[in-house]
């Protein structure tokens, strides 16, 4: 029912409303007079059907007739979307055109000299100005007369149902706490029947123990984590760990669950404390005033909150008032939630992650207690199934603790965990209250997770767009965007575990057991096919909105044997297709679903595809891959009718297209995303709403400068091949710095064949259309000039620029939210101008990078820098400031063959890596005392580097390389690495060249930490007593 509401406030925030309410049904002809009236009805209707449709997400409804009334219900409401959608495409359509012929007009004037005074035309701002608009309400087609009579109709025709069966909108047990309460916890634990988990207590142990404990302050670690991944089971360990025993005075372990009700947990904690009962009368300031009474008679308080739901701030500080000033208070809560996290918090939260496999394997042999062989095989299998979800293993070990049928163990297999005894299954419960207790709003994006298949969810932008294209994004607040608010919401199901975040940016996976909570919540509305294991075990009805078919050699012969099969010709209520069979689409007319809001197809042709398409009014998200040109030419002659489209995604079409002038038609659209070496789009300039342009090559007609009024550019811009650019003026009217909001841009004089571009949002590239015999360097500084960015901006990088200087605006101190500066491959820069001297204010890190002739650098930016990397400049001589960088944590200076520290140059106090290689004339490093800090120190080829020997390190790295350092040998023998057999412990990896006598001086002994040890060519290398363990 969520996304019919989601859909429902789209509507009630529209202007199309207001537009309606302003309009007469007397000043037009009765049939459409009654169809406007019928209109407005609709859309009181709203208000009404979103109120029962969304009580009924919080209520188990039993009733079968309750059940089938909603169904008729819900069918209404998406109908009703359909009509009030259709006709907001006819008044764009007619806006569109009056707002054409008043442009002709004044045009055919002005260039008759008749209106000296009229000047651009104002650029259509796309969708939500319907209200504002002065252009007359278009006429109500015959079709959509008979559309607007039988929804009239059927709607009086439910709710006589609803009154002849006695049905109320309140039928059906609304959930509550005690329904949920599954499963209770207390402090107790077996111990034995643990696996794994280890590493997680000992390192939280370790932090209650810390001295980070500070007396009258709380501290609150929370354990986060999906449901069933075992964060009870570690606070259980946790809290019976002797040491946490010994330490603190008094223990006390809450189960909260889902209900905080702060009366009942304060009367938990009371009687936790003081061993009594509470009576029903006791105040609550009492019960308050009594912990805060009792908690000062101990020094030091443990205290676990299990199972956290709360995101209340406000309650949340009222439960933990008795707590202040109570001595030593350390608390640890166990949640799903991210945010519950965060509102309670006084440290980093601790993720708890999966089993390994190993770990899994154990855990399910414990259970399952079976020896043989073939039957383990299969377990195997069935661990790798639950995915390290220690719930799932321990009950599907439990089920087949009995059984030694082979074909028993198959069918756990090859079946659903939903499929097994509701009686014994605590997984479904477990994580269906995850899904339950989502906010309204998440529910329906949740559930489009499911027309993917498993480990194949689209990254992050992607999946905001498709939800974007079913209107699932409510825009609640002014100042954001569709986009923003999806972003946030897929963060919020993020920090609800239903997604685990991967090592690449932007890119996330599903739990299998969250994505079959996903297929099994979404109940009959999508339908995903995998012709080659079956499509899913689902009762396919009219009623599906959403199909995807995954099959790429699926054939008619093989769908008439499956469930599908009768569907697919009766198919008119879609709302999503994800097809990759173009014969699929051919013969059972998909696309004649009028109701699409998404298409995803692949396919080589477009037969008869194109003339389907064009009678999409409803389409929102067009996506097509391997495409021939002549399909997608076909394609582009319908461009036109997609006015509500708002992604057009071919980056897998080949090969580059050149779009029609008529893309200027399409108001609404946002991303465009084209094959790699596409021509920029003449009339692209009106598309307004756009956020997204990709891969775009510029061309004669228009260039760069047909960007000038995409304000709403977003993200990160890539321009490369700038040195093919000849018309300077084309730059400064591209207008670059009224794009506010970019945050990055990088700016390529040349093609970075080695750098991954499908990283940007924007990117646009210019094609060689003259040969420039020479290039001017005053030229290519006008052209960097012009393309000063927004001061929004937060990362710039500069590639190949063949500037002897740069402009003014690099470095200067407006740009205030500027956190990354590269310059690489500026070969004809010396390091002159105010580059780096100025100070910005959240500078983090500056690289340079392959600058040729760069000479001397200055850096000012004393207060934020983090991180310097200077590499393969090999003229440089000088590093000045680099003993005021205080807040620098990351050292890296490479081929750098001439570069002199002088001695007044010491290192900063606060830096963990230090790496200098191949700097030949290096001869000294001042302040290596003082890094109390170091983690990794890396000296590679510093040929003449010498070090006092008075210059001992503070603290032992973890990381340690010398290599081919030959006037290091004496520093290394006697102060280098003279540390405690404490500190010694800590190190992880040493490599060693030409310090031969290193291992031998401190013993290899007291190197227990060691992972990687590296000597080379060391012909006297000697390894200490006891050798190496």
């Amino acid at each position: 029912m969520a996304d019919i509401i989601a859909m429902f406030s789209r509507w009630a925030k529209s202007g199309l409303s207001t537009l309606l309410d302003g309009s007469s049904s007397s000043s037009v002809e009765p049939t459409r007079g009654n169809a406007l009236d019928d209109f407005q009805r609709i859309m009181r209707m709203l208000p009404r059907i979103e109120a029962v449709l969304e009580d009924t997400e919080e209520r188990e409804i039993q009733d079968r007739s309750v059940k089938l009334w909603l169904s008729e219900l819900r069918c209404l409401a998406y109908d009703i979307d359909d009509v009030i959608d259709e006709y907001e495409y006819d008044v764009q359509t007619a806006q569109m055109e009056a707002r054409a012929a008043e442009e002709s007009y004044h045009h055919g004037k002005h260039k008759r000299g008749d209106d000296e005074r009229y000047g651009q035309s104002e650029h259509v701002e796309g969708l939500n100005t319907l209200a504002s608009s002065s252009y007359q309400v278009p006429a109500i087609s015959d079709g959509m007369v008979e559309k607007l009579r039988e929804i009239r109709e059927r709607f009086d025709e439910i709710e006589r149902d609803r009154k002849g069966l006695r049905l109320r909108e309140d039928d059906g047990m609304r959930r509550t706490v005690s329904a949920q309460n599954y499963r209770l916890t207390s402090s107790l634990v077996d111990e034995s029947n643990i696996i794994g988990r280890e590493s997680e207590k000992e390192k939280i142990v370790k932090l209650l123990l810390s001295d980070l404990q500070v007396s009258n302050k709380i501290v609150v670690i929370p354990v986060v984590g999906m449901g069933g991944v075992g964060k009870t089971t570690l606070a259980q360990l946790i809290y019976n760990d002797p040491r946490i025993r010994q330490y603190f005075d008094l223990h006390i372990w809450i189960y909260v669950s889902e209900d905080f009700d702060l009366v009942k947990l304060t009367k938990e904690i009371y009687r936790s404390i003081t061993k009594k009962l509470c009576e029903e009368h006791v105040g609550f300031d009492y019960l308050q005033d009594s912990i805060k009474k009792e908690l000062m008679k101990f020094k030091r308080t443990f205290l676990v909150l299990d199972d956290m739901w709360n995101e209340n701030q406000f309650i949340w500080e009222s439960l933990k008032a008795p707590f202040h000033n109570a001595g030593i208070v350390n608390i640890l809560l166990t949640t799903r939630n991210d945010k519950v996290a965060d509102v309670m918090r006084t440290m980093n939260y601790f993720r708890l992650g999966f089993l390994c496999k190993d770990e899994g394997c154990r855990l399910f042999n414990q259970y399952a207690l079976c020896g043989d062989e073939n039957l383990m095989r299969i377990g195997k299998k069935i661990v790798n199934k639950c995915g390290g979800l220690p719930l799932a293993i321990k009950l599907l070990g439990s089920h087949l603790r009995f059984e030694r049928d082979e074909e028993a163990w198959m069918s756990i297999l090859e079946s659903e965990l939903w499929d097994l005894d509701p009686g014994k299954n605590e997984i479904f419960p477990a994580l269906k209250l995850s899904y339950q207790r989502l906010p309204i709003h998440l529910k329906p994006c949740f559930r489009y997770c499911s027309i993917f298949l498993k480990k194949r969810i689209p990254d992050k932008n992607h999946l905001v767009w498709l939800w974007m294209a079913q209107g699932y994004i409510q825009q609640k607040r002014r100042g954001k965007t569709m986009e923003e608010i999806g972003r946030e919401y897929f963060d919020e199901l993020l920090g609800r575990s239903f997604f685990q975040a991967r090592k690449f940016e932007d890119s996330f996976n599903m739990h299998d057991l969250i994505f079959d909570l996903a297929v099994f919540v979404s109940g009959n509305e999508f339908i995903t096919m995998k012709l080659e294991g079956g499509n899913q075990n689902k009762c396919i009805s009219n009623n599906v909105r959403h199909l995807a078919i995954y099959d790429q050699s699926a054939k008619i012969e093989v769908l008439k044997g499956t469930s599908v099969y009768p569907f697919l010709g009766r198919h008119v209520a879609l709302r999503s297709i994800f097809c990759y069979d173009e014969s699929i689409i051919n013969n059972f007319q998909l696309l004649d679903s009028m109701r699409l809001r998404a298409v995803h197809i692949q396919a080589l042709g477009w037969s008869t595809i194109s003339s389907s398409i064009a009678s999409l009014k409803h389409l929102r998200y067009l996506g097509c891959s391997h495409f021939r040109n002549d399909a997608i030419s076909s394609l582009f002659n319908s461009l036109h009718i997609f006015r509500n489209v708002q992604v057009l995604n071919f980056l897998d079409c080949y090969p580059p297209i050149m779009l029609p002038t008529s893309i200027q038609n399409l108001i609404n659209l946002r991303h465009l995303i084209l094959p790699y070496g596409s021509i920029m789009p003449c009339g692209i300039s009106k598309l307004t709403c756009l956020r997204t342009l990709k891969y775009v090559v510029v061309m004669e007609c228009g260039g760069l400068g047909e960007i000038e009024d995409l304000d709403n550019l977003t993200g990160s811009f890539c321009i490369q091949l700038i040195a093919n650019a000849y018309n300077f003026e084309d730059f400064k009217k591209a207008n670059i710095n009224r794009k506010k909001h970019i945050w990055r841009l990088r700016i390529d004089w040349h093609d970075m064949i080695d750098y991954f571009e499908g990283s940007f949002d924007v990117h646009i590239s210019f094609k060689a259309m003259v040969t420039i015999e020479k290039q001017s360097f005053e030229l290519e500084k006008m052209k960097l000039d012009a393309l000063r960015p927004h001061n929004n901006l937060k990362e710039l990088e500069i590639n190949d620029y063949p500037g002897i200087r740069f402009p003014l605006w690099l470095g200067d101190p407006s740009y205030s939210k500027l956190q990354d500066i590269t310059l690489q491959g500026c070969d004809e820069w010396d390091g002159s101008g105010s580059v780096l001297d100025r100070c910005l204010p959240y500078l983090r890190s500056i690289s340079i990078i392959d600058c040729a002739k760069l000479k001397y650098i200055k850096i000012v930016q004393s207060s934020s820098l983090k991180r310097l990397l200077v590499k393969q400049c090999p003229e440089i001589r000088t590093l000045h400031g680099l003993c005021s960088l205080h807040t620098l944590e990351k050292l890296e200076i490479m081929k750098c063959y001439n570069l002199l520290i002088s001695v007044e140059e010491r290192l900063p106090s606060k830096l963990q890596l230090v790496w200098f290689e191949d700097c030949w004339n290096l001869t000294s490093l001042t302040g290596m005392q003082n890094l109390h800090s170091l983690e990794k120190l890396k000296l590679r080829r510093c040929l003449k580097l010498r070090l006092p020997l008075d210059e001992q390190l503070s603290t032992t790295p973890s990381v340690l390389e010398i290599v081919d350092c030959p006037g290091l040998e004496e520093w290394c023998q006697r102060y280098g690495f003279k540390s405690t057999i404490q500190e010694l412990s800590k190190m992880e990896e040493l490599t060693i060249r030409d310090t031969s006598h290193l291992i031998y001086y401190y013993g290899s002994k007291n190197l227990v930490s060691l992972k990687s040890l590296h000597i080379l060519e060391s012909d006297e290398t000697k390894i200490g007593k006891g050798g190496l363990r």
